[in-house]
């Protein structure tokens, strides 16, 4: 095993332990997401009906359910920088996450966008770093 690989996995054993799951297009993408830097959602997409009534009643006419994905990167190398924006760069992307409802691993076609990066710091090694990597993971 590539001695990357090896602190990968260390430090993915130990951030978020075996059931963590998240790869885009193929991609592992756990190894750079920070810590608590996982969010899921559930959004509910209503039908064109839906709203308040004069009475102030809200009427759900609920169609879809759709999941969001929000993930927060740590500072991140400049290689491993561009692998994370290259995997979400694709109009859609094919996610396979743990998803804490379902209570398995699950695989969804998805989209990202609106991706932030913001240039960190240039070490004396000559490593640079790259840190607010934020993005959305969007269900179809």
């Amino acid at each position: 095993m590539h001695v990357l690989s090896q602190r990968f996995s260390a430090v993915r054993q130990e951030q978020w332990g075996d059931d963590m799951v998240l790869t885009v297009n193929g991609i592992d993408m756990v190894p750079y997401i920070k810590y608590q830097g996982f969010k899921w959602q559930r959004n509910d997409v209503d039908g064109p009906d839906a709203g308040r009534t004069m009475d102030a009643l809200m009427r759900r006419e609920r169609v879809a359910t759709k999941i969001r994905l929000d993930i927060s990167c740590k500072p991140l190398l400049a290689a491993e920088a561009s692998i994370v924006l290259t995997a979400i760069m694709p109009e859609y992307v094919t996610v396979q996450y743990y998803d804490p409802q379902v209570g398995a691993v699950v695989t969804k076609t998805m989209y990202s966008n609106n991706n932030p990066a913001a240039y960190c710091i240039k070490k004396n090694n000559g490593r640079e770093y790259w840190q607010g990597i934020d993005f959305p993971l969007i269900e179809q």
